[in-house]
């Protein structure tokens, strides 16, 4: 088709905690198109890559990986092209964690 436009390829990322995900939507915000789905369990951001960016994709993850460092989470799942997959850096800071208490 001449004249249109790809939209894009949307890359999920399932992040814990509202905060967190809020952080990583305004951190992403500068250069992908990004939205926030809060969820029972899990929130969702959603970045959409832009394939007349060549390594847009590539860009993405690394700049999840570094803020997935810094926010002692470890490991995040993310989604892309309907396969799962698991993005981890650093190290998990379980202070910041509760624990679930006995009855």
């Amino acid at each position: 088709m001449t004249g249109s436009r790809d939209p894009g390829r949307s890359v999920r990322f399932e992040i814990p905690d509202l905060a967190s995900a809020a952080r990583l939507s305004r951190r992403l915000g500068g250069r992908w198109h990004v939205t926030l789905h809060e969820g029972m369990s899990v929130n969702t951001v959603i970045a959409v890559i832009q394939p007349d960016r060549p390594g847009d994709l590539a860009v993405l993850l690394r700049k999840v990986e570094a803020w997935v460092a810094e926010e002692s989470l470890y490991a995040i799942r993310y989604t892309v092209d309907d396969r799962d997959y698991v993005l981890s850096a650093g190290e998990v800071d379980w202070s910041g964690l509760t624990a679930p208490v006995a009855a």
